[in-house]
């Protein structure tokens, strides 16, 4: 004979499981009633306590039809919902103004056939309403929309959701779905020629104004001194001098840019003023990866450094104004602490922007790197000017940049 043991508390856990799970399926019900349903079923409630007090016939009536009409609604609510969406963006990047469109895909993995429903899609802020009919076992229904690109930004679309209910809206399931995605509208660029003014990407880099004792930029020749490496002694001129001379060299490095855009609402004179700055960050972003220059682009709280066009304009397209960090000294000292080798540096602003702003920003900048200082104001005609720690350009739309900038840099 073989004795059970049971063990009480699995047997208790096992329990509190089940009124757990019971209670999830309670309030799924519940949720299912619509304001209207639950009016329908009170008046249908109310009208058969009346009916059996005052004998009247026509509240029983009453009573019998608005449940009746539960009912119905109940059944039309009833089975299960699986089903498959997805989401396939064409293209999944895209600019300001270009055509962007998706597709959504409903597929019933089940073997049941199943009965026809709605599904909800939010597309940013509004929400798109697809009818999908019956469909069988490995069955795809396809929905065509086109998305918003009027302006740039991120456009979250989904998670999507079915749902079932009856025509007169008493009942409402709804049962959520994963799949989640999102279309990148980059700002709008200007092309731009590559750029110069030292800033070619060969194999010896940028050279500096640091003198180094070994590279590849040869810089002039000086007396030798305890320690030099023999294998740097010009002979040559050592011979004629009548005393040692070794080579000296200027530091190089590869070429690097860092584009910052001030976040501050305060420097900016309204969100269009903005729009332009951001603008002409990536303009000069997309630029720089052409020519396969390091890059790093920060606005509005996001980053995005590489060689890859794309990373850039990403990190152009999440930025928002107010996002990150206020301070534009700081923010350039730690962008330049990330991209140690920049040899340019950009810096961004809007025209309320105190100039004592953009010059404190510019003097977190190594003395050897260029610094450029673009103010943005729509409106006004180009202008340039020295500015202490760098050249000063103010720009009113976006299409002076290509000028103003090639003009800029090469002077």
């Amino acid at each position: 004979m073989t004795a059970t043991v049971s063990d009480p508390s699995a047997e208790g856990s096992a329990a509190a499981l089940s009124v757990v799970a019971a209670a999830r399926r309670k309030a799924q019900v519940l949720k299912a009633v619509t304001t209207l349903g639950w009016s329908v079923i009170a008046i249908g409630i109310l009208a058969w306590v009346v009916g059996r007090q005052l004998g009247w016939k026509e509240f029983d009536i009453l009573a019998a039809t608005c449940l009746l009409l539960a009912a119905l609604a109940a059944c039309t609510t009833l089975g299960r919902m699986g089903l498959k969406t997805e989401v396939v963006l064409n293209p999944p990047r895209t600019t300001v103004g270009s055509p962007a469109a998706a597709r959504l895909v409903v597929t019933n993995p089940s073997r049941r056939r199943t009965l026809p429903l709605r599904v909800e899609l939010p597309v940013g802020a509004t929400v798109a309403t697809f009818d999908v009919p019956s469909m069988g076992n490995a069955a795809e229904h396809e929905e065509l929309f086109i998305l918003p690109t009027s302006r740039r930004g991120v456009i979250p679309i989904g998670p999507a959701a079915s749902v079932r209910g009856d025509p007169l809206g008493l009942l409402r399931r709804r049962q959520m779905w994963d799949e989640r995605t999102e279309l990148i509208v980059h700002p709008r660029t200007v092309a731009l020629e590559p750029l110069g003014s030292g800033l070619l990407h060969d194999l010896e880099g940028l050279t500096t104004s640091k003198v180094s004792q070994s590279d590849l930029s040869f810089h002039s020749l000086r007396e030798y001194v305890a320690g030099d490496e023999m294998r740097h002694v010009h002979w040559r001129s050592s011979a004629r001098a009548g005393r040692l001379l070794v080579r000296q060299f200027l530091e190089t490095r590869r070429s690097a840019i860092s584009i910052v855009v001030d976040g501050d609402p305060g420097s900016y004179a309204d969100a269009d003023e903005f729009e332009l700055a951001m603008e002409i960050a990536a303009s000069i972003a997309q630029r720089a990866t052409r020519d396969g220059l390091s890059a790093v682009l920060a606005a509005g709280g996001h980053a995005g450094a590489g060689l890859a066009p794309h990373v850039l304009l990403d990190a152009a397209a999440r930025a928002e104004l107010g996002a990150g960090t206020l301070d534009l000294a700081a923010l350039v000292t730690g962008v330049l602490a990330r991209n140690d080798d920049t040899s340019l540096a950009v810096i961004v602003s809007g025209s309320p922007a105190p100039a004592e702003r953009l010059q404190q920003a510019a003097r977190r900048c190594p003395t050897d790197t260029q610094v450029v200082l673009i103010r943005v104001q729509p409106g006004d005609p180009p202008a340039m000017s020295n500015a202490g720690t760098g050249r000063l350009m103010v720009l009113g739309s976006l299409g002076d940049l290509r000028a103003a900038f090639a003009f800029g840099i090469a002077s």
